[in-house]
């Protein structure tokens, strides 16, 4: 005779209750249980989420305060598009290199620490770039260098955010802390244009920089002491089932039965251990790949929208600064109304919201490339000016506005293994952004005209919402006939 079984909770598209993965003979014998026990939910957590959208708007006033001020360095430096699109992926190349080791350091040693060791870190070498005199080759370096403590805020801070979080209020939360780059973007391109204008562009680059190390200090000042190691999510079920264990976690485990706790003295994965499992998994794979395509395009836009502009209309290097306020804007917008409405439209869902982003994200580059070949010194006037702004602002609501739903989706489906899960998808992201703009700028170079570049911003985009709509079906694919974990090399 079947026992009474409890009803789960609703959960994001990549949680399902126990029941969903358990034998029919143990659902009747075995009473049902969390999967993972749930966390105490922190009274303040919505305090917490601000400091640590605070501290991701710290970093961005640097990261995208480089490209608010790449016109005012171009002309400097006399550089060419190619290397000034080298200055604007050196700070990603920074981040690059430190994402997987930010994820591991996080779970050794907690977020608050963690978080605020980078921004003081990125900070204090932004400062030097913006004081030394060495030319291309030192600030190259510098930047590069100033870019190790990026990760913080990605990797640490969307790991706390789900650890703060339950899960009907992560996508929103989640959201709000990524709206924390277009945030510091925004006031990036408010302030550093007219500090460059006046004092020149080293003295804007140390405002950033001077914010960036306050980001830190205060949040290793205020921000609680947190317990080091892998961290449940809030609630959290397993990952979809027909995903594999994350290594030194029970996230997703098919293979082995839900017991509801994680083992009491769980060994840390070595690194390729942990990549093995994560390459193994699709969702994770594909969310990776969607990001890799969307982000392309994102950081050419926010790297070559004021280039664009000044080459093409004729703008003032400050006028052309100041139109990423609309981008970042729009940004801010769109990372809070997509992850909005994956929680109260979409049930949790998280693919469909991003496929409208992405979608948008095409017509504007689309649109791009219609301005790019009728465009031209003085076209459209006022008009022209007004209906560029209103194309910013749509760029940052669609090109900007996928990133909170990225990472909650890695942060979901990895489990207590989030952090480093968060680090190895953000360093194979990075490469793309890393070399998006200097690519950008050499096919601009090659072609002497934007339109192709901007042609190939269209076919990311294209290929990104095809690739949404294969995560898609990959976490929404129902329980049962996924139960058993896939052969190792499938998909």
């Amino acid at each position: 005779m079947p026992t009474k079984t409890s009803v789960p909770p609703r959960t994001g598209a990549g949680e399902r209750s126990a029941a969903a993965i358990q034998s029919p003979s143990r659902q009747r014998h075995d009473p049902p249980v969390p999967v993972h026990p749930e966390p105490r939910v922190p009274r303040h957590r919505w305090l917490l989420l601000a400091l640590a959208t605070l501290q991701q708007a710290g970093l961005t006033a640097v990261r995208f305060g480089i490209p608010v001020l790449a016109p005012f360095i171009r002309a400097d430096l006399g550089l060419s598009l190619s290397a000034t699109g080298m200055i604007l992926g050196a700070f990603d190349l920074g981040a690059l290199l430190t994402f997987y080791a930010t994820g591991r350091l996080t779970d050794r040693f907690g977020d608050r620490r963690v978080m605020a060791a980078g921004a003081i870190v990125t900070g204090a070498v932004t400062a030097a770039a913006a004081l030394g005199r060495g030319g291309f080759g030192l600030l190259l370096g510098l930047l590069v260098l100033a870019g190790t403590g990026f990760p913080s805020s990605q990797v640490a801070g969307s790991h706390a955010v789900v650890g703060w979080f339950p899960v009907h209020e992560r996508g929103l939360a989640m959201g709000i802390r990524q709206a924390g780059l277009p945030a510091g973007g925004f006031a990036a391109a408010l302030v550093l244009p007219g500090l460059a204008a006046a004092w020149g562009w080293r003295v804007a680059l140390m405002a950033a920089a001077l914010a960036c190390m306050a980001s830190g200090v205060l949040v290793g000042l205020v921000l609680p002491r947190d317990e080091p190691g892998p961290r449940q999510p809030v609630p959290a079920g397993v990952a979809r089932a027909g995903t594999a264990p994350a290594p030194g976690g029970t996230a997703g485990g098919p293979a082995r039965p839900a017991t509801g706790h994680a083992p009491a003295a769980a060994r840390q994965p070595g690194a390729w251990e942990v990549a093995g499992w994560f390459f193994r998994q699709a969702p994770l794979v594909l969310v990776t790949l969607v990001a890799c395509l969307l982000a392309s395009v994102q950081f050419s836009l926010t790297g070559y929208l004021p280039l664009f502009m000044e080459d093409v209309f004729r703008w003032p290097p400050e006028a052309a600064g100041r139109l990423l306020l609309v981008v970042h804007l729009g940004g801010v917008l769109g990372r809070l109304a997509w992850g909005w409405a994956s929680d109260r439209v979409f049930g949790g869902e998280r693919a469909r919201p991003m496929a409208g982003a992405a979608l948008t994200g095409t017509a504007v580059a689309a649109l791009l490339v219609l301005v790019a070949l009728a465009g031209g010194p003085g076209w459209g006037g006022l008009g022209g000016t007004v209906a560029m702004v209103l194309l910013a602002g749509a760029g940052g609501f669609g090109c900007l506005g996928w990133n909170g739903l990225y990472t909650t989706v890695v942060a979901e489906q990895a489990g207590p293994r989030s952090a480093p899960a968060l680090g190895l998808s953000m360093t194979v992201l990075y490469v793309f952004t890393m070399l998006a703009p200097p690519l950008f700028g050499r096919v601009v170079d090659a072609a002497g005209h934007y339109a192709v570049a901007w042609g190939m911003a269209v076919v990311l985009q294209v290929l990104g919402f095809a690739t949404v709509r294969r995560l898609h079906r990959t976490l929404t694919r129902p329980g049962p006939a996924a139960a058993a974990a896939p052969p190792a090399g499938r998909a």
